[in-house]
């Protein structure tokens, strides 16, 4: 049977944490120590059999209980496994976490069996290994109007915004605190320093940011983790234009574009693109057990 300690952040071991997201199959951008030490101030740790699979626990106290609670720009929470362990590993993972509630989305079905109900929900991703001119023909007729739209507007697109108008564009537009600012900026200053991250942003024809998109690469998948978008931008289809710019640049890559954080277009959005459906479980525990 697997060992599975409840590991302090002090006490962790982020060498072989990071090896081990770099070495698990369902390995993302999540998992790494320094994307949780960015969204998170400090996050604890399952640790099974010496780091051969591990969980991020971001717990904070409410009222004296302790919450495990996706904190912001962390899109789910995974069990990371770097090699195979005996399958029985979900029937007492969670019992270290005993005493603790706990809400979250996770893509690992196995962990459904830990939550109040099952809460089944669905995004969107698209692989980008075929040409652009693939992607045009197979654009729906919906998609291309908002794309002419666009056009009309006389919007144009660029790479290469810096954190700080990233930033700002989002406290304008969905007024966030100082400290969700201060997140979102070291968050997005940390990856790409590391060369991870690209910050899109679509400009009007007065070269006035009007929406903006934060991308993350890792394991062969790009993570949309946050998109901000003014009622211009809305009004004029700028998010359809610039994911449609995206697409222009990193076609033909072995890439795959996962629009989790782009939750805020319609299902008319990502058909229009072609991009599939995928299940991901809200895992939700709100009483003690």
């Amino acid at each position: 049977m697997p060992q599975i300690k409840y590991i302090k952040n002090k006490d962790i071991d982020f060498i072989l944490w990071d090896k081990c997201i770099s070495r698990a199959q369902n390995g993302d951008v999540f998992g790494y120590s320094w994307y949780l030490d960015a969204v998170y101030i400090e996050w604890d740790a399952l640790i099974i059999d010496d780091y051969k699979a591990v969980f991020p626990v971001p717990v904070k106290k409410i009222a004296g209980i302790k919450i495990i609670e996706k904190p912001i720009f962390l899109s789910k929470l995974n069990l990371y496994i770097s090699q195979n362990l005996n399958v029985e590993i979900t029937s007492d993972f969670f019992k270290p976490l005993a005493g603790k509630l706990y809400s979250f989305y996770s893509d690992n079905k196995n962990l459904t069996v830990y939550s109040s109900k099952l809460i089944e929900k669905y995004s969107y991703r698209i692989d980008l290994i075929s040409p652009y001119k693939s992607f045009q023909k197979t654009y729906s007729g919906f998609f291309k109007e908002q794309l002419e739209i666009a056009k009309k507007n006389k919007l144009f697109y660029n790479t290469g915004i810096l954190p700080n108008g990233f930033v700002l564009l989002a406290s304008v537009v969905n007024k966030l605190n100082k400290k969700k600012q201060n997140k979102l900026r070291v968050l997005s200053s940390l990856a790409l320093r590391k060369n991870k991250g690209e910050i899109f942003g679509a400009f009007n024809e007065k070269n006035r940011l009007i929406a903006a998109v934060l991308f993350i690469r890792s394991h062969y998948k790009t993570n949309i983790i946050v998109a901000y978008s003014s009622k211009e931008a809305q009004n004029k289809k700028a998010l359809y234009g610039l994911i449609d710019h995206y697409l222009k640049i990193h076609s033909e890559k072995a890439i795959t574009l996962d629009f989790f954080g782009l939750n805020l277009m319609p299902v008319e959005f990502y058909k229009g693109l072609g991009a599939k459906q995928y299940p991901y479980y809200k895992i939700k525990k709100s009483f003690f057990f």
